[in-house]
């Protein structure tokens, strides 16, 4: 009984390898394909310098850095400021898009992914 618990622990971690390694390649290619994302998440991290999104990823969080904000849009440490006076707060929920880039930008602000922001919602 315990050897057939065993093999079953293993075969659900690999199946769950199998799942996360196939979810981010989908995510790697259509992110590469198209060159551009929109993602939705909370603020965090909005000091003037480094401002970014996490996001859910099944039992992950993604972190974006965001950079190069749309005209009119301005961090701070209460968050994001828009161009009419609107303030997307810390913790807030936020939907960005904008163009992909796999290199980081600073290295108080480097991550995986760096989005250029074009669009904020």
């Amino acid at each position: 009984m315990g050897a057939d618990r065993a093999r079953s622990s293993v075969g659900v971690k690999r199946l769950r390898r199998a799942v996360c390694a196939a979810i981010c390649a989908a995510l790697l290619v259509s992110g590469c394909a198209s060159g551009s994302a929109t993602v939705t998440g909370t603020l965090e991290g909005s000091d003037g310098a480094c401002v970014d999104v996490l996001v859910p990823h099944g039992d992950a969080t993604d972190r974006y850095w965001l950079r190069h904000l749309p005209s009119g849009y301005e961090a701070d440490e209460h968050g994001l400021h828009g161009p009419n006076g609107s303030l997307i707060r810390m913790g807030d929920s936020v939907t960005v898009s904008g163009a992909l880039s796999w290199q980081p930008f600073d290295h108080l602000c480097a991550g995986e992914h760096t989005l250029d922001v074009t669009a904020i919602n």
